[in-house]
């Protein structure tokens, strides 16, 4: 049954009800920014009351929180393997990755716009949940470093690092940008870094 055929959302399974609370909220969040979302605006754009939203999140804060944590990035990215061609060359494994990686934030694209537009704005829930993924996304990178890309020149750890910053700033700068040029960027961006970093 779609959505729009539901019979009234008052009624519908309590889990469902709350994951579909929580992925509208995150796309109001997301395009306007925590602090213009009420409470009451997340309970019409839900066809709910607001009495129903509180009964799930009794702030909003704890919304913030529930909205961050709800679809578990960081476990998902240790858990991800990229799909890298073994026979290729190190810069271009090293490309592939890179590409990889930013087609994956594209397909989670409101919820980086939430940890970016919240983290500048200094949300001190956003700020921690951001610093917890950034760590683990550098363990990550050095993980799959050290397994997929062994014979990249220099120190991976430090590369880690770099990698980190690079993915992030160029995301970042190409966000605004529509999917389908964005792509186009990302592929040409991720060969420029491979040259740099592991040159053949």
């Amino acid at each position: 049954m779609t959505r729009a055929a539901a019979a009234d959302p008052e009624t519908e399974p309590v889990g469902s009800q709350r994951d579909r609370i929580l992925e509208i909220a995150l796309r109001l969040m997301s395009e306007h920014g925590v602090h213009a979302m009420s409470m009451r605006r997340l309970a019409q754009a839900c066809g709910l009351n607001v009495a129903t939203i509180y009964h799930y999140f009794p702030s909003k804060a704890d919304l913030l929180s529930q909205v961050i944590g709800q679809r578990g990035y960081e476990e998902r990215l240790l858990s991800e393997r990229p799909p890298l061609d073994p026979g290729a060359s190190a810069g271009a494994r090293l490309a592939a990755l890179v590409t990889w990686i930013w087609e994956q934030m594209s397909e989670q694209e409101d919820i980086w716009r939430l940890l970016l537009g919240e983290s500048l704005r200094g949300d001190e829930e956003v700020l921690s949940s951001a610093a917890t993924l950034s760590a683990a996304f550098e363990a990550m990178l050095d993980r799959w470093l050290d397994g997929l890309i062994a014979d990249l020149p220099g120190d991976r750890t430090v590369t880690a690092r770099v990698l980190r910053g690079t993915i992030y700033g160029f995301f970042i700068e190409y966000l605004p940008l529509k999917s389908n040029d964005r792509a186009k960027l990302f592929k040409k961006r991720a060969a420029e870094i491979a040259s740099v970093l592991a040159p053949e």
